[in-house]
């Protein structure tokens, strides 16, 4: 098995989908997304699987850095493709969430009850290389102070704040949708209070959920503290960003 992640993802994925990628580096769309079937990790390399459900926004970075190491015809180019992972082995339902869900790759299943209008929404991250350890890593800069950044190294074994050197640099606009995500009315006992989640939909997500459809949305589970004027909560809510949404019918 190889160590480096962005050389493991460039080995899984020029052997196992080789043709989606020229049909992308191909496209005259902006952005456009390769759906990466988790359980084709998982057979290539388990280790490799785990890693992905335990660190997925580290090891998405990865993916993205891996995509522009990959030998492609002249005037082809990967580097405003996005993996997106499906398929994911277990869900769960909203009931089930708490935080040692938080940061983790996974899957939720659900209805939606509402869709708001597609926005503009304000991004600006990059994928960075440390010069120090080599380590290869996504840093979502909108919660950077740009007057002094903080950015530290992801690995654990190194955290150093650079030298850093800038492989991918998204800075701009892109189209937004947030959902919100039901338990269906099957999974819950009666006298039981439905419980909700919103969800964050971006890119060519937009658009795939709509109300009254039942979803498997895969993605990385969040939170946010809990406004109170009256003092500072240590309370939170949870949200989800979205990788990838699989859409299972209209339901109840």
């Amino acid at each position: 098995m190889n160590s480096d992640p962005v050389a493991r993802w460039e080995e899984i994925l020029r052997s196992l989908y080789r043709e989606e990628l020229l049909a992308l580096a191909g496209s005259d769309t902006d952005m456009t997304s390769l759906y990466v079937k988790f359980s084709d990790l998982e057979r290539c390399d388990p280790e490799f699987a785990r890693e992905l459900l335990e660190r997925p926004e580290e090891m998405l970075g990865t993916a993205r850095a891996a995509l522009l190491q990959i030998d492609l015809p002249k005037d082809a180019h990967l580097d405003r493709v996005l993996v997106r992972i499906t398929e994911l082995p277990s869900h769960f339902r909203i009931e089930q969430l708490n935080s040692a869900h938080i940061d983790k790759l996974i899957a939720i299943e659900g209805r939606v009850v509402k869709a708001d209008k597609a926005r503009s929404k304000r991004i600006s991250s990059a994928v960075f290389l440390c010069l120090r350890c080599g380590n290869v890593f996504l840093q979502d800069l909108t919660r950077v102070d740009r007057a002094d950044p903080d950015i530290k190294c992801s690995n654990h074994e190194c955290g150093r704040r650079g030298p850093f050197r800038p492989i991918i640099n998204n800075s701009g606009y892109v189209t937004a949708q947030k959902i919100r995500l039901q338990e269906s009315l099957e999974d819950i006992k009666e006298g039981v209070l439905l419980r909700e989640l919103n969800v964050e939909l971006e890119d060519d997500l937009v658009g795939m959920a709509f109300p009254g459809a039942r979803v498997i949305v895969n993605g990385v589970l969040k939170f946010y503290p809990r406004k109170s004027q009256a003092s500072k909560s240590t309370d939170f809510d949870l949200f989800f960003k979205s990788i990838s949404v699989e859409n299972m019918g209209v339901g109840v």
